[in-house]
């Protein structure tokens, strides 16, 4: 398997986190910020095309094998609900577009990937990310997107599950995205 690649989306209006990792080295790792710019509905649209945009020079750049995303949260309301749901399903197009498979992870479950509890908080997660990959100074969305695309290189074979609970949720994600 030549193409270790993967990338994790860690999706969010104001700041989606996104880390490339082949097996447990992070190549690169970033923010992608967007602020609203008006109310009305085709500003909207530009803000989210702008954030697949921006995903699209990642995945480009480096052209991953799989896309592990974190999914919606449940208790997301009202508009913000909406144009995240717009958003995941613009990223998705946009990795079918490219032939690269994607992964869905709730938020519950990477926790515990992350953590071994379903909820970790996010010095938690910052913590772990620190202990796991020797960053610091990064974003929980930062955090967030390292552990998606650790989770990623464990799907693709290229590193394995150093834990009882990684290994039931890597179980897990793959019967729920078969």
């Amino acid at each position: 398997m030549k193409n270790k690649k993967v990338i994790g989306l860690d999706l969010s209006l104001c700041k989606t986190g996104w880390a490339i990792l082949e097996g447990k080295t992070i190549l690169d790792i970033g923010i992608i910020k967007s602020a609203p710019d008006g109310d009305r509905p085709i500003e909207e649209y530009w803000r989210l095309d702008n954030i697949v945009f921006e995903i699209g020079k990642i995945v480009d750049k480096y052209s991953p094998k799989i896309a592990v995303i974190e999914n919606l949260a449940f208790l997301a309301k009202g508009t913000s609900l909406t144009q995240l749901a717009g958003l995941s399903y613009f990223v998705r197009k946009l990795l079918i577009g490219e032939n690269i498979p994607f992964y869905l992870v709730a938020p519950t479950t990477l926790k515990r990937f992350a953590t071994g509890s379903g909820k970790g908080e996010k010095d938690h997660m910052l913590l772990n990310a620190y202990k796991e990959f020797g960053i610091e100074g990064i974003d929980n969305n930062e955090a967030d997107a390292a552990f998606l695309a650790l989770l990623g290189s464990m799907i693709i074979g290229t590193t394995k599950p150093e834990f009882k609970y990684q290994e039931e949720t890597l179980e897990l994600i793959k019967k729920q995205n078969e």
